[in-house]
């Protein structure tokens, strides 16, 4: 049967790609880390990771919009952010047992044999796994495009993974990994703002990339729109709260934090905790540590590693 053997949850932030260094010793301190997560995952054996995020409104858009998203076939990354378009390699037999277990389950996942992946996934296999060695399970849930998920149905998924790891007719060895959070806000129009300038973005939201008539644009537009960044507001104190139930083993409360909550003190970049909620539902029982927090307006993301052992 094979075996969870450890996770890793971390947050993601394009601009560790396109402004490492303004980060100073704080973003250093969090990209040393990441690296010594990778070194942890090799020396645990790994032989299959399971690779939770979301979409950036780059796969997914309101003319269709899945709660829960496996990849079982090919996956490439996007390429945004100055990150490779990698061709990740996918586990298919794990990846095709996950999706019976859950239709046996009550869960009916959907699923994608040709995936394609941005930045929430691709900044995870550029620290952890660059040279693709580790076949991975692509799994994305709705953080960006409300009415979510809750955090509570998110550990439930979780749950189910978990059976169907270990379910799974095989000996190898499986890491959890989740990629986002922690608090920060992000430029993404609400589906009903009235303002002229949100328009031209809420059209592709609702429609899809049909409504995108040059890439090249569209790309230029969307970067354009972020990078104007050079800082952004972080809720230290609700991070740290939120690591330290974590560590302490209160799925309780986590399960019962409402996407109102979450909007409010974590900005709507926070929602994607809703991917470290699915990896709890999984390793729940596992040792939690805070490897890393560092509050970095500069990448407009309050940026944690928590890494969890089996106990």
């Amino acid at each position: 049967m094979a075996k969870i053997v450890t996770g890793v949850a971390m947050s993601h932030s394009p601009f560790i790609m396109t402004n490492r260094e303004g980060a100073g010793e704080r973003g250093q301190r969090f990209i040393d880390t990441a690296l010594e997560m990778r070194s942890w995952l090799n020396e645990q054996n790994v032989d299959v990771i399971i690779l939770i995020s979301d979409d950036h409104f780059n796969s997914y858009y309101y003319n269709h919009m899945p709660s829960f998203t496996i990849g079982i076939g090919e996956c490439e990354g996007w390429g945004d952010w100055n990150l490779p378009q990698y061709k990740i390699p996918v586990e298919k037999e794990l990846a095709k047992h996950i999706l019976n277990t859950g239709l046996k389950n009550g869960v009916d996942f959907a699923f994608s044999m040709s995936m394609k992946v941005d930045h929430g996934h691709t900044q995870g296999i550029y620290f952890l796994n660059p040279d693709l060695a580790i076949p991975v399970v692509p799994i994305a849930v709705n953080t960006s495009a409300p009415p979510l998920p809750t955090m509570d149905r998110c550990f439930q998924i979780g749950e189910i993974l978990r059976k169907a790891i270990e379910s799974w007719g095989s000996d190898k060895k499986v890491a959890i990994v989740a990629s986002g959070g922690l608090s920060h806000w992000v430029p993404t129009p609400k589906i009903d703002s009235q303002k002229e300038e949100d328009q031209y973005m809420i059209n592709i939201l609702l429609h899809g990339r049909k409504q995108i008539e040059n890439d090249e644009e569209y790309k230029a537009y969307r970067l354009k729109r972020v990078t104007a960044l050079t800082t952004g507001p972080v809720n230290e104190e609700w991070d740290r709260n939120f690591l330290e139930a974590i560590e302490q083993g209160d799925m309780a409360s986590l399960r019962k934090l409402t996407y109102e909550e979450i909007e409010q003190e974590a900005g709507n970049g926070g929602q994607e905790l809703h991917n470290w909620l699915v990896l709890l539902g999984m390793i729940h029982d596992f040792e939690a540590e805070t490897m890393c927090y560092e509050p970095i307006p500069e990448w407009v993301t309050g940026m944690g590693i928590v890494r969890f052992k089996s106990s």
